[in-house]
């Protein structure tokens, strides 16, 4: 008992350390080829591999592939391109600042796009749904089509490029900003459409149930 005891108290305490490490250390930003960004600590990462080696916010030891990251920039200012120059679908070369375009859009798009239309859109097509589906003599169960349909439609949908110009008429010179934005656009409004889809369904669903 007493070995496992002092065993817990030793994992405990290199968690603590590491967690305290974490936090005091200088931070360093993993951009992420979609968009995102990530504050990390101690990153790791030699040419030879294909993977970059740091601790998250809780202290934890990660891991991840180079094939994700566009670039690390150092809690010293300095900026290291993990990205490898790629070719797209068009057999047209893809560069560093092409990339990088594409990832400012990503992140913008991440962060300053509403989507609050197809929350709203998904919270009424699945509220709706039982009631339709129990018009028809179906089993409200079923009614999960209705704003699983609307989702995969909103999601195959993206922003209008006009719109995203006229907002950013600097960076829309770029294609590969614009393409980053309504693709980073694009998946945070289906996320939204199916968090509103599931919101209105349970709401159905307990409305059919109490007033049918």
């Amino acid at each position: 008992m007493k070995y496992t005891i002092v065993i817990f108290l030793a994992l405990l305490g290199f968690q603590l350390m590491g967690q305290e490490y974490s936090e005091s250390a200088p931070k360093d930003t993993l951009w992420y080829l979609n968009g995102d960004k990530e504050l990390v600590s101690g990153c790791r990462f030699s040419t030879d591999s294909t993977l970059i080696g740091y601790y998250n916010k809780k202290g934890k030891p990660k891991d991840i592939e180079v094939f994700y990251v566009f670039s690390i920039n150092k809690a010293d200012g300095t900026e290291q391109i993990i990205y490898k120059p790629q070719v797209d679908e068009g057999g047209v070369g893809i560069s560093v600042e092409d990339m990088r375009a594409f990832v400012k859009g990503g992140y913008l798009g991440k962060k300053n796009y509403g989507g609050n239309f197809a929350l709203v859109e998904g919270m009424l097509v699945g509220a709706a749904s039982p009631w339709l589906i129990a018009s028809v003599g179906l089993n409200p169960l079923y009614s999960v089509v209705l704003p699983a349909a609307n989702s995969f439609l909103v999601g195959v949908t993206k922003p209008s490029k006009g719109r995203i110009m006229k907002k950013y008429p600097k960076e829309s010179q770029s294609k590969y900003f614009v393409d980053g934005f309504r693709e980073a656009a694009k998946r945070k409004r289906t996320k939204k459409s199916i968090l509103g889809g599931v919101i209105g369904l349970a709401a159905g669903i307990a409305s059919v149930f109490i007033f049918k």
